[in-house]
């Protein structure tokens, strides 16, 4: 079964396009906690978090995080199963699966701006719409880990910050290894290597953290219509590995 879920020759998907998935990731958890009353959609961790600070707090707000959470594993297992399915028969997976979340992004996107105003962390229909952007980075993270070859997390920035200071520790007890021969070809590769992935990693962080920045700035000058930002995004993207898929056919 393994070998359905991740082919270690899959060709590597356009590096762009993993770090807007991580702005899409930062901006939807930036609009989620503020529009959504302390929920955040990708990071779960801090949902835990919050949630279980609410038994303590008694906040009534601890339904809408515990149904978010089960959400974004519930959706986490369909895509799973989805691009087993899909790779059995041979089609293509990632134009779908990110059709999909662009699905889910834009029910979100819709209870917010056409739905009537989320009062607070009680009002169902600002429970449905996070469990909606839950669903959505459930399927993001299934993707971008068993189709985005060599790509860490866009939706899990704690895992990414560790695997930074690895790869600069890497970095620098490599320049250590070959010091004195920093020009040979082993040295160029190994440097080269371990530049590609600090690289990755910081992009990803950084296209994460910019988004954070740029979905509260936008929660705060347009209110809810700043959530279809994100629909449109990633639906870009869906069509993009579409056509990427059809060239391949071709």
């Amino acid at each position: 079964m393994s070998e359905f879920i991740a082919r270690r020759d899959d060709p590597s998907k356009p590096h762009l396009m993993a770090v807007l998935l991580s702005f899409v990731a930062g901006y939807l958890d930036s609009y989620t906690y503020l529009s959504l009353f302390g929920l955040f959609a990708a990071q779960v961790t801090g949902s835990f978090v919050t949630a279980g600070a609410e038994f303590v707090t008694s906040d009534y707000g601890i339904a809408g995080k515990l149904i978010a959470i089960a959400a974004f594993l519930a959706a986490a297992v369909a895509t799973t199963v989805l691009i087993i399915t899909a790779r059995e028969a041979n089609r293509a997976v990632l134009p779908w699966m990110l059709g999909l979340e662009t699905l889910f992004l834009a029910i979100f996107a819709a209870i917010l701006v056409f739905g009537p105003t989320v009062h607070d962390a009680r009002d169902w229909h600002g429970i449905v719409a996070g469990l909606f952007a839950a669903m959505a980075m459930g399927a993001q993270s299934v993707l971008v880990r068993l189709l985005m070859k060599d790509i860490p997390q866009t939706n899990v920035m704690t895992g990414n910050m560790t695997q930074l200071g690895i790869t600069v520790t890497e970095l620098i007890m490599t320049r250590r290894r070959f010091a004195g021969n920093l020009r040979g070809d082993v040295a160029d590769r190994v440097l080269a290597q371990v530049w590609a992935r600090l690289f990755t990693v910081l992009t990803i962080a950084l296209g994460f953290l910019v988004g954070t920045a740029v979905g509260a700035l936008a929660f705060a000058t347009t209110g809810p219509p700043g959530a279809l930002a994100v629909v449109a995004i990633v639906g870009v993207l869906a069509l993009w590995a579409l056509a990427r898929e059809a060239a391949d056919i071709e």
